[in-house]
């Protein structure tokens, strides 16, 4: 019942290709899915300025658009500086049920990915933020 393929190397049978098909399949799955990983969940140290203007507080709506009852938001534009010297912009949202804005023009810390922000951002003290990523966030 089973094929036989000839080539100049021998014989290979249908179920032997099968196999292969699957093999080079999963490592590509494996490859794109460490990429989305990487990309998504890979948090790298940052820090922002606080923008000296409080954005407006707003009521909270979901991805469907619809209010959320009883939450409030505030969305920042941080410019984020990680501390491999990459810059990076991101939104963030402060949400609640009575979220309290940061401070303008303090520091914040935060895990970021290259897509979301993973942890924080917190507010931290200007000595905590090193100096090489200060200069590159003042500029």
């Amino acid at each position: 019942m089973l094929q036989l393929i000839k080539t100049k190397e021998g014989l290979f049978t249908m179920k032997k290709i099968i196999w292969l098909i699957v093999g080079v399949a999963v490592v590509v799955l494996a490859y794109f899915g460490w990429n989305y990983y990487q990309e998504t969940y890979q948090g790298h140290t940052a820090y922002a300025v606080v923008s000296s203007k409080v954005p407006t507080r707003e009521k909270t709506v979901d991805d469907n658009g619809k209010t959320i009852s009883n939450s409030y938001s505030y969305v920042y534009h941080f410019k984020f500086v990680r501390t491999d010297g990459k810059v990076q912009n991101m939104e963030y949202e402060l949400m609640g049920s009575d979220p309290k804005p940061f401070t303008p023009n303090s520091y914040v810390k935060a895990k970021i990915s290259q897509k979301r922000v993973i942890n924080g951002p917190n507010e931290v003290k200007a000595d905590q933020v090193p100096s090489d990523v200060k200069a590159k966030l003042n500029n």
